[in-house]
């Protein structure tokens, strides 16, 4: 995969990082280096102090929409029936020019270990939220279920997502591209 560069103007010409490209199947890619700096607020020589620290994962999840009866309301209730997350194994790229090198962006290798989990769906008997009336679910229907997944990075404590949750069909069919500089925030 040979990405492209795409050239931004600011207070003259500069090249800014290629988007960020994702098979969310295979798990490689490639994120930009200014996809990282947006991403953290980091400046060029903080990027290059901490690249090797950056670690990717891809994260997934299975949501369920049940309609339950407690007591004489029925109402909503989200379940989280599968999660996980795949780490994923990456390089620093680099460009050098005589003694120095400047960190271009970072190639997604594959997943290097996983984990995930499962939890039980809402049933008769099961008690209620608590802003339910009634002690124990007397029905529940399944109603919708939607599937995802996110890139995200992570340096030290703070994680930024580089791609945000998509469903199947679309883009997790194959291979997904944010833009350029974007990097949205919070954790998956």
């Amino acid at each position: 995969m040979i990405p492209q560069l795409a050239a931004i103007v600011t207070a003259g010409f500069t090249l800014a990082s290629p988007p960020v490209t994702y098979d969310p199947e295979a798990k490689t890619g490639f994120v930009g280096e200014s996809n990282i700096r947006v991403a953290f607020g980091w400046s060029p020589a903080t990027l290059a102090a901490r690249a090797a620290g950056i670690e990717f994962s891809h994260e997934f999840w299975t949501d369920d929409t049940y309609t339950v009866s407690c007591g004489k309301a029925e109402f909503p209730v989200v379940h989280h029936r599968e999660f996980g997350r795949f780490g994923l194994l990456d390089t620093v790229a680099r460009t050098r020019s005589g003694y120095r090198s400047r960190v271009i962006g970072f190639k997604l290798l594959g997943a290097h270990f996983g984990i995930s989990g499962t939890s039980v769906a809402p049933g008769p008997g099961q008690p209620c939220p608590a802003d339910a009336q009634g002690t124990t679910i007397k029905r529940a229907k399944l109603v919708s279920t939607a599937t995802g997944w996110s890139l995200s990075a992570t340096s030290g404590d703070k994680t930024e997502v580089l791609i945000p949750g998509r469903g199947r069909g679309g883009a997790h069919a194959g291979v997904a591209q944010a833009g350029g500089t974007h990097a949205g925030g919070g954790k998956a």
